[in-house]
């Protein structure tokens, strides 16, 4: 028994399938990249120095 070639229609449910699997997956994808993107880092301010820096004025 030779295995058929898949039909048209049976195409066309699989590209819609594996399209909706590609746009789930970027907006997943994109928040990643932007809370990544957005994580800050803390600078400490000490005037008696061992800190990021000395004054307001410099950082």
């Amino acid at each position: 028994m030779t295995r058929q070639p898949p039909t048209t229609e049976i195409r066309i449910v699989l590209r819609t399938i594996q399209s909706a699997g590609v746009l789930a997956v970027l907006p997943v994808a994109a928040a990643l990249v932007v809370v990544l993107a957005a994580a800050g880092a803390t600078w400490v301010v000490d005037g008696d120095g061992g800190a990021d820096f000395t004054s307001m004025q410099g950082a």
